[in-house]
């Protein structure tokens, strides 16, 4: 595996290359845009790390360079400042995730480990862990988003092939935006499940992008960003 990151601080850097630096990954680092540029052009990275303020460049244009040179590679944006609603538009077309400085290194490992296998099985030290990523791991939907979302009081069905087997199960729709929308269920889902909302006629698709428990007891909240039924990345429960 090769992984790239890219920030202006040496200790971030040296940091992150060391808790993943192994026998089978290779790690680049670079500290400004040009040297990134440079990486990009001379070689293809599964996964790279990407600050969003560089000292010559806006990571977010190194972001859309990197994914127009590159389609498989794995971006997290990492950032210390707040994330405007039109930033956020751009990050959520190219990258993967967004993780918020300071950030715990092992954690940091662990969420990234769950990003690059995510069919496999999660036991249930690895589901606790989950649910403590949200406070650094922002999948494109925090408390803080500048895009109006819209509060529901109303009951939704919803089935995944991977959580429910495909049975619906009952969801709160908690508040919803042409994107995306927040649910609570009794039902634990993964971030990469697919949902399915509504009857057999009319039918909506999403992918989970974060869960947490919620202050109910047996209850989760879940981030469901809307997609069209042939980019979920997963078959859809028939």
């Amino acid at each position: 595996m090769h992984i790239l990151v890219v920030d202006d601080e040496y200790l971030i850097r040296y940091a992150l290359a060391a808790v993943f630096r192994d026998d089978r990954t290779v790690v680049t680092t670079t500290a400004d845009g040009a040297e990134t540029l440079d990486a990009i052009g001379r070689k293809t990275f599964d996964l790279c790390f990407l600050d969003i303020h560089l000292p010559d460049m806006n990571g977010l244009d190194i972001m859309q360079k990197l994914r127009a040179a590159s389609p498989s590679t794995l971006i997290v944006i990492m950032t210390g400042s707040e994330v405007t609603f039109p930033m956020m538009m751009t990050i959520r077309k190219h990258a993967q995730a967004v993780i918020t400085k300071p950030f715990d290194l092992y954690d940091t490992k662990r969420f990234v480990q769950q990003m690059l296998m995510p069919g496999r099985p999660l036991q249930r030290e690895e589901r606790k862990r989950l649910k403590d990523y949200a406070s650094f791991v922002r999948w494109f939907i925090d408390d803080d988003r500048k895009q109006e979302r819209k509060p529901v009081g109303r009951s939704i069905t919803c089935a995944s092939a991977a959580a429910t087997g495909g049975a619906g199960v009952p969801a709160d729709v908690l508040d919803i935006s042409d994107t995306g929308m927040c649910i609570r269920t009794v039902c634990s889902f993964e971030p990469g499940h697919v949902l399915l909302f509504g009857n057999s006629e009319e039918q909506i698709t999403g992918v989970v992008r974060w869960s947490v428990q919620d202050s109910r007891r047996n209850a989760y909240r879940a981030g469901v960003q809307f997609v069209a039924a042939g980019d979920a990345p997963a078959a859809a429960p028939r």
